[in-house]
This record gives structure tokens, C-alpha cells and sequence, in this order.
């Protein structure tokens, strides 16, 4: 049951009136979910997914992969059972991606391997959304994929002969990853599988990394060089597979600026390895080069607030979304903190550099900000008072550093919600209009977020 005081639409982010110390499981991982169900709806027989994230992204991905003949079941027990097509969807229909930047880009991939023409669509905003590099390198391997209209979506997707064959497909520089893993994704179920060279850097070449260790775990030929900017999948016909699925290190991600920022926290995450190679733990090891403390097992990443937190200039190309997370730890550090290579925020559920500075701002901290970088400055905001205020259990003590109230607008941005949750959590007085935008990769985030704060055993 959610405790946190509500009004009207409106959320307030629940506070920590102590050191928030316990174990904290997040759902499985949205990328690794995601990506396993292209691969088990294309693979020969049933494969089982345990763990999966059950979300507004995955249940758009599920309901297009069974659309195209796909079956795609999921258990009471959190099994996700996908029997495959063995390399040709029977089916062809409308696809939805909802919001979903990942489902729409993988289903336009699987479209391609239909036995007809597909239409894909999805919300007002995915319609805004970057599509055409995807297009263009699918028409360059023979794909005919056209706009139905003047907005990025719909698409009618019509899967060719030629397409099949497979091939070598050349990527421009900057294009999103997701265009690449979905079709990654695809090459072994094309005759000649596929041969990728990347044009120029590539932006998030860490979920590039992921998506070839997927595709490697479940029987692939992949080469990587990225030395020379080229992959290349050799054909194959794959056996189901039975995966499961990590915790979600970009969930995570804020329950670890959390334990960071609020003294005296240490924070668990089960079944979460230090090592995990999902790209968004990048945010541990930052924080802990800003001044948290690893708590980490051999089994378990865990940490903790060690000092407040120093300024820094961070590289974030490898870890965008994680970034949104580590922007609000730096509302509460005692220097500025910098964060570059995120020029694609921009393009994601909301023009998630201008949304994190308006609320940033809100809240007191000196926030400045270009195309692909923000430079956030909490000294203003009195962090160091509400530090000293928050290392004692009183919370009336602790609400007298915070004289005003604030209300985040997310844009419909799951991160953006979440990120304000970490500074609601601290400051106090923080609530969120529209809070169910968590839905699209955590419903339960809110019930989770304050059984975390709460100190209930067995939190999410």
C-alpha cells in the first residue's frame, strides 16, 4: 500500500527521515528482457525467461511479437514462455510500441522477416521520435519501408526476398544503438547473416556490447571489432533457451544516488552483480569515485553514503539513461558536478536534459546545459545544511531546510519521475504530477520506493 501523502494527480515523493539501510530488488532488466524475446520469438522451439520485466515496454513487445505468430505466455510464477517461429513470423499485422522507443525499433526489424505488410505505430510522442536511420538501413538490405504520414510514425513495413538474403549494411555515424541491436538481433535468421560497419563513434556502444553478449549466450557466431567498427553474424538456425534475467542496473540506478546522498545509508541489490555488464552500473562506479563507499559482496553489488559528494566531469556516452540518476546526486554534492555525451537524451521519452534542468532549478541548484551536456550545481540549494540536518532521526528538524514545495512535471518520463524521487527523498517536499508514468519500466516503483525508505524487509 503507498503511504506518501497525495493530492489530486499529484505524488509526493516519499522522504527518508533516517539512513535508508536494507536489501532492494528492482525488476529484471528492461534491455536484457527486451532482447531476449526478439531472440526467443525467432528461435526453434519454447524458451523460458525467468525473471523478465513485466512492463508497458515489454507488454508492447509481447503483444507485436504475437501479432507476427510469435506465442508469447505470461506465468503466474514470473515465467515468460515464447514459443518460437524458427526464423519466419507466419503472421502480419498492426504493430503498437505504445511509448516504447525499443519495442518500436526491434518490431520493426521483426517485421521484416513477416510473411506480409506489417503497419507499426504508437503514441504522439513515439511518433516524434527518431525512426528514419532505422528505416534507411533496413531499405538498404532490401527491406520497403515507407511513412504513412509527414510523423516518423506509422510505418508500413513490407518484408522482401531480398531482404532475406541478409547482408552487409553500413550505419551512420551517431544512429541510435537500438537500431543496431534490432538488427543484431535479426542477422542469424538471414541466409548470409550480417555484416555491420559503423560509420564514424557510435553513442551508446555499451547496449551495442550487450546486445552481441545476448546473442553469444543463446548460441551465436558473433565477431566484434570495435577497434575497426565492424560485427559481423554468421547464419544460424538457434534452439530455444532458458535465460534469467538480472535486476535492472538503470532501475538501480537511483536506489544507488539514494544510498550516496542520505547519511549513513547502505543499500543491498540481490542477485545484482558488482560486475554486471549492463551499462548503467556505470552509476555505481561513479559514485564511488565521487565519494560513496562499495559495500559489494562476491555475490551482490551494495552502497553506501561515505562523504558528501565531490564535483567531477563524467563521460556519460556509455550510460545515457543511467545519467538522470546521477543529475540528481548532483544536487546535493558539495561541487559542481559536469556530465557530457548525452546527446541522446534529447530523443528519448522527453527532451530529457531541458526536463531534468527545470526541475533542478526548481529545487535551488545552479543548472547549466548544452545539446549533449549539463553542468548542476547544488551548493545553493543548501545541501550541506540538509545533510547536516538529515545525519538526525527527527524529521521536523529535517523539513525546516526545505521552505518550499515543488511539483515535477515528468513530460510522461518514467526516468525523469524516478529521478525526482532521489531528491524528494532527501529534501523533502517534492511531488510528481502524472506518477504513473513508471509504468512503462516499473509499475510497482512507487509501492517499491517507499517500502525501500520505509525499512520494510524484502523491499520490491
Amino acid at each position: 500500500m503507498m503511504s506518501a501523502a497525495q493530492g489530486g494527480d499529484n505524488l509526493r515523493a516519499p522522504r527518508a527521515c533516517k539512513p535508508v539501510r536494507g536489501i532492494f530488488s528492482p525488476p529484471g532488466s528492461k534491455s536484457l528482457t527486451q532482447r531476449y524475446m526478439m531472440l526467443a520469438a525467432l528461435a526453434d522451439g519454447v524458451s523460458t525467461i525467468d525473471n523478465p520485466l513485466d512492463s508497458v515496454d515489454t507488454r508492447a513487445l509481447a503483444a507485436g511479437l504475437a501479432t507476427l505468430g510469435a506465442q508469447v505466455n505470461w506465468s503466474k510464477n514470473g515465467e515468460l514462455k515464447i514459443t518460437g517461429v524458427n526464423g519466419i513470423f507466419p503472421s502480419f499485422g498492426i504493430l503498437n510500441a505504445v511509448d516504447g522507443g525499443t519495442p518500436a525499433r526491434f518490431l520493426m526489424a521483426a517485421a521484416c522477416l513477416a510473411t506480409g505488410t506489417s503497419t507499426l505505430d504508437g503514441s504522439a510522442r513515439l511518433r516524434q521520435r527518431p525512426m528514419q536511420d532505422g528505416v534507411d538501413m533496413l531499405n538498404s538490405l532490401g527491406a520497403e519501408i515507407a511513412r504513412v504520414s509527414a510523423t516518423q510514425l506509422p510505418l508500413r513495413i513490407a518484408p522482401t526476398e531480398l531482404f532475406r538474403n541478409g547482408g552487409a549494411c553500413v550505419v551512420p555515424a551517431h544512429a541510435s544503438s537500438q537500431f543496431i541491436s534490432a538488427l543484431l538481433l535479426i542477422a542469424p535468421w538471414l541466409n548470409r547473416g550480417m555484416q555491420v560497419r559503423f560509420e564514424g563513434a557510435q553513442p551508446s556502444v555499451s547496449y551495442i556490447d550487450l546486445t552481441v553478449d545476448c546473442l553469444r549466450k543463446v548460441g551465436a557466431d558473433v565477431s566484434w571489432n570495435s577497434d575497426r567498427g565492424a560485427i559481423h553474424v554468421q547464419p544460424a538456425r538457434l534452439n530455444g533457451f532458458h535465460i534469467a534475467i538480472e535486476p535492472d542496473a538503470s532501475s538501480a540506478a537511483y536506489a544507488m544516488a539514494l544510498a550516496a546522498i542520505v547519511p549513513g545509508s547502505e543499500i543491498e541489490f540481490a542477485n545484482l552483480p558488482r560486475g554486471s555488464h549492463q551499462p548503467d552500473m556505470a552509476v555505481f562506479h561513479e559514485l564511488i569515485a565521487l565519494g560513496a563507499r562499495d559495500c559489494s559482496s562476491d555475490k551482490c553489488a551494495a552502497i553506501g553514503f561515505g562523504e558528501p559528494l565531490k564535483g567531477g566531469v563524467l563521460d556519460a556516452s556509455r550510460w545515457p539513461d543511467g545519467s538522470l540518476a546521477m543529475m540528481a546526486a548532483a544536487a546535493f554534492a558539495n561541487a559542481p558536478i559536469h556530465i557530457h555525451g548525452l546527446a541522446t537524451l534529447a530523443g528519448k521519452e522527453s527532451d530529457r536534459i531541458n526536463a531534468m534542468s527545470e526541475w533542478l532549478r526548481a529545487i535551488g541548484a545552479v543548472v547549466e546545459s548544452g545539446a549533449d551536456w549539463i553542468r548542476i550545481d547544488g551548493r545553493s540549494n543548501g545541501s550541506t545544511q540538509i545533510h547536516r540536518n538529515h545525519s538526525s532521526v527527527d524529521a521536523n528538524a529535517n523539513s525546516q531546510a526545505n521552505p518550499y514545495e515543488i511539483v515535477v512535471n515528468p513530460h510522461a518520463d518514467h526516468r525523469i519521475a524516478m529521478s525526482a524521487a532521489v531528491a524528494g527523498a532527501l529534501r523533502g517536499g517534492v511531488s510528481i504530477s502524472d506518477p504513473g508514468c513508471v509504468e512503462k519500466s516499473w509499475p510497482s516503483f512507487w509501492n517499491d520506493w517507499h517500502r525501500l525508505l520505509s525499512g520494510i524487509e524484502g523491499s520490491a
